[in-house]
């Protein structure tokens, strides 16, 4: 009897392993893995930025990353399917991808003004900066990075500011010749910003800012300038 009664709990030997199996392979939390993937685009774009894409290889990324070759394999299973990772983890941050909603009462040009001056004030000491670094430096020799790139930066962001200008000129806020030119105005002080700060600038010269640059864009684009009426001409 107490024989019997030592065996009733476990009637199944296996229901103990099984049940141990299954809290083995129920994976890791989704918290868990937003963060290994995070500290895996993380690095593998430290590695790009220092090595370059070409020369960077999976080995060196796992390690700088402090997770083992096989878990970088299982998040990113090819090197352009970590270099798009990296893309979109360093660009989570930009207007374009942040769920901005306009404030009731709130005009075109303030809304503009909102979402776009944040992001691009910190673009300097940001990941968003350390890519486009990475682009104008490895474009040639990645194209795929470049490609990347264009898709989910260059053109998603002129999409995002052409339909607000877009908005502007339906809502009577705006008179413009081309919304899509006057879009690639508004992205010039960045590419220019980040030539003169990063190519041309020398070591312990004044920095060109990019937030007073765009500011003084967004106000002459709305007031309908001279200024900005020739620009249009222009192009």
């Amino acid at each position: 009897m107490a024989d019997g009664a030592a065996a009733a709990p476990c009637a199944d030997p296996d229901i103990g392993t099984q049940a141990k199996r299954q809290r083995r392979t129920r994976g890791p939390s989704l918290d868990k893995t937003a963060q290994t993937r995070q500290q895996i685009a993380e690095a593998a774009l430290a590695e790009f930025v220092e090595c370059g894409v070409t020369r960077s290889t999976m080995e060196r990324i796992a390690c700088r990353a402090q997770v083992a070759k096989g878990t970088l394999y299982l998040y990113y299973p090819s090197k352009d399917e970590l270099l798009r990772g990296v893309v979109e983890h360093a660009l989570r941050h930009s207007a374009v991808y942040q769920p901005l909603r306009r404030r009731k009462g709130e005009t075109v040009r303030a809304f503009l003004r909102r979402s776009l001056l944040p992001t691009l004030e910190a673009v300097d000491s940001s990941e968003r900066g350390m890519l486009a670094r990475l682009v104008l430096s490895e474009a040639r020799h990645a194209p795929e990075l470049a490609r990347l790139y264009k898709e989910l930066a260059f053109d998603a962001w002129q999409n995002y500011v052409q339909d607000l200008l877009a908005l502007a000129v339906k809502e009577g806020e705006l008179r413009t010749r081309s919304v899509s030119r006057s879009a690639q105005l508004l992205a010039s002080p960045f590419w220019m910003a980040l030539v003169h700060n990063n190519l041309l600038a020398s070591e312990g010269s004044q920095k060109l800012a990019l937030k007073p640059l765009v500011e003084l864009l967004i106000d002459n684009l709305f007031a309908g300038t001279a200024g900005d009426n020739a620009a249009v001409k222009r192009q």
